[in-house]
């Protein structure tokens, strides 16, 4: 290399000099640019932190809330678990919905235990076992206000669901489609529990069921 070429600034040189020029024409824009991811990540650590707060203090007033259930005292865990429900940040929240619905079945009052558990019901994700959970309560909250159409909806529903609680809302639904007459589908039903259960005495009234059934085309 000549010494005019080692004189040059090389390209590193150059491009901090370009960096420098650059922030010094921008340099608001750039403060600003910092002050807003400052206070970007302020906030969502401030958020964060709020939402821990808001888990703690409703597994504390979820905990005295279920001491009162447990304890027979339902008005007063119904109004425990509406506290509850004001932390709506937190994963207890729509669970409080639920156990609302719960007490206010027994204390007989259907009206207020079904919109409870529609109010879990739509907090929940689809296809889970809160979900499920769900709609099993809103099928025995219908089938107790002796509405057998909407309760064989919610235990439908409930069925398709492939958790834990399905072979009790096939049962569910079985036992309102024969409130309702139905029993070509009283008969379907209990059978598809029977997938599940080969050895239940279910068996038994499937045999019965069958009969009745037979009889009745047979009359026609």
């Amino acid at each position: 290399m000549t010494r005019k070429e080692l004189r040059q600034p090389d390209w590193f040189h150059r491009a901090t000099e370009a960096a420098l020029e650059s922030y010094q024409k921008n340099r608001p824009l750039a403060l600003l640019a910092v002050a807003t991811l400052i206070a970007i990540l302020l906030g969502f650590w401030g958020f964060q932190m709020f939402k821990q707060s808001q888990e703690t203090a409703a597994a504390r007033d979820f905990a005295q809330a279920m001491n009162l259930y447990q304890g027979g005292k339902y008005k007063e865990a119904i109004g425990a678990f509406e506290k509850v429900q004001s932390y709506r940040w937190s994963r207890y929240a729509n669970f409080a919905h639920l156990y609302e619905a719960n007490g206010y079945l027994e204390l007989n009052d259907l009206e207020k235990a079904a919109n409870a558990a529609q109010r879990f019901v739509v907090g929940t994700k689809e296809d889970t076992l809160m979900r499920q959970m769900g709609l099993f309560t809103l099928g025995n909250i219908e089938e107790r206000r002796d509405r057998c159409k909407e309760a064989i909806q919610h235990y439908a529903a409930a069925e398709r669901i492939n958790a834990p609680l399905r072979d009790i809302a096939l049962l569910g639904k079985a036992r309102c489609s024969e409130k309702t007459g139905n029993l070509p589908d009283t008969i379907a039903a209990y059978k598809e529990y029977l997938k599940g259960q080969p050895n239940s005495p279910v068996t038994l009234r499937v045999a019965e069921l069958e009969s009745k059934l037979a009889g009745q085309t047979g009359a026609k």
